[in-house]
């Protein structure tokens, strides 16, 4: 007799690429938000009517904040610095832009920008342990896959 299972998966960040400037970034720091994206705005602004009808204003906004979280000796936090020195010391947009991107290979989604700006800083503080470094990443054009869910 055949027994139904629910679905099985399987994740795991040794199954997620994350790149930075076409680098694998490496030295990223603890937890399950090492690497967050968030759409600047929300999808739609929904309006209803005092009779009862409604509309949705669908944005044109496809920017996203990217927020990294990397160990103080990740080789990211010069290559990141280097970028804010440059910005600024008045560098043009193509000397201070970088493309990022990520894949999860588990689940096939994906998302890229290829010309990401470092918005935020990461707070330094020092003491008995190491603490993370937190930067703040601009996308002005985030573009996500598109992720499939069963069959079609």
């Amino acid at each position: 007799m055949a027994q139904d299972c629910a679905p099985f998966g399987v994740y795991s960040w040794n199954n997620v690429a994350f790149q930075i400037d076409g680098r694998q970034v490496i030295g990223l720091w603890e937890g399950d938000d090492v690497l967050s994206i968030e759409p600047s705005t929300e999808l739609g602004t929904p309006v209803i009517g005092a009779d009862g009808s409604s509309i949705v204003s669908i944005t044109a906004d496809q920017s996203a904040k990217l927020t990294v979280k990397l160990m103080p000796t990740s080789p990211f936090n010069a290559y990141l610095n280097n970028k804010v020195r440059k910005m600024r010391a008045g560098g043009l947009a193509s000397s201070i832009t970088f493309p990022v991107g990520f894949i999860d290979m588990s689940t096939g989604e994906s998302g890229a920008c290829t010309q990401a700006i470092v918005t935020k800083i990461p707070d330094v503080s020092k003491g008995a342990n190491a603490t993370e470094r937190v930067w703040e990443i601009f996308c002005p054009c985030w573009v996500p896959s598109e992720v499939q869910i069963g069959q079609a």
